[in-house]
């Protein structure tokens, strides 16, 4: 029987965030204002017109690029996540064979050292973090930090190899399914 499970986690604005948003606006409004004044210096005013608004389109552009989702889907033994961008472009971040996972498990100080490389797929909350440890044939040992939902954690639990099964697993994924609710007021 296949195992289909998939969960979509909007990201938290950060500081980071606004940040780039501000600097796209602020950018973009003053190359609109350096075309619209050099179009009337110089008597080009339709060219640099079109350049104005070309610049406001790009800048508008940039920023809905800053609103990101991640998606994460189990289907039967494998953990893929994709990064949504404005809720228009999708790009998969990478695939993971759950049951080459060498360790797993809700993140603590100093989990997931040793990685050559780090997947961050996360809501920003670091409430409910959990990390993943596998190797990966192109990447070589890869740790990545999502928020799973219940169903994931429950898919994850049952495809990892016995010996990393979390037995209490049940009273975690209850204690997030309250948080995420007490997060959704």
């Amino acid at each position: 029987m296949d195992n289909f499970i998939e969960q979509i986690v909007v990201k938290k604005t950060e500081a980071r965030d606004t940040f780039k948003r501000l600097g796209f606006f602020l950018g973009g409004l003053l190359l609109c204002f350096t075309f619209f004044t050099a179009g009337i210096l110089t008597g080009w005013i339709m060219i640099f017109l079109f350049l104005a608004f070309g610049t406001v389109w790009g800048a508008w552009h940039l920023m809905q690029g800053t609103f990101i989702e991640y998606e994460y889907i189990i289907t039967n033994n494998e953990l893929d996540i994709d990064k949504i961008m404005a809720r228009k472009k999708r790009k998969r971040l990478i695939t993971i064979k759950l049951d080459k996972t060498e360790d797993w498990g809700e993140y603590a100080e100093g989990k997931g050292k040793g990685a050559g490389t780090t997947v961050e797929a996360h809501d920003c909350g670091y409430k409910n973090l959990w990390y993943i440890m596998s190797n990966h044939e192109k990447y070589g040992k890869i740790v990545v930090f999502f928020s799973p939902n219940r169903a994931v954690l429950e898919a994850v639990n049952k495809s990892v190899p016995y010996s990393l099964r979390k037995k209490d697993l049940k009273e975690k994924s209850e204690n997030v399914a309250e948080e995420n609710m007490e997060n959704k007021d």
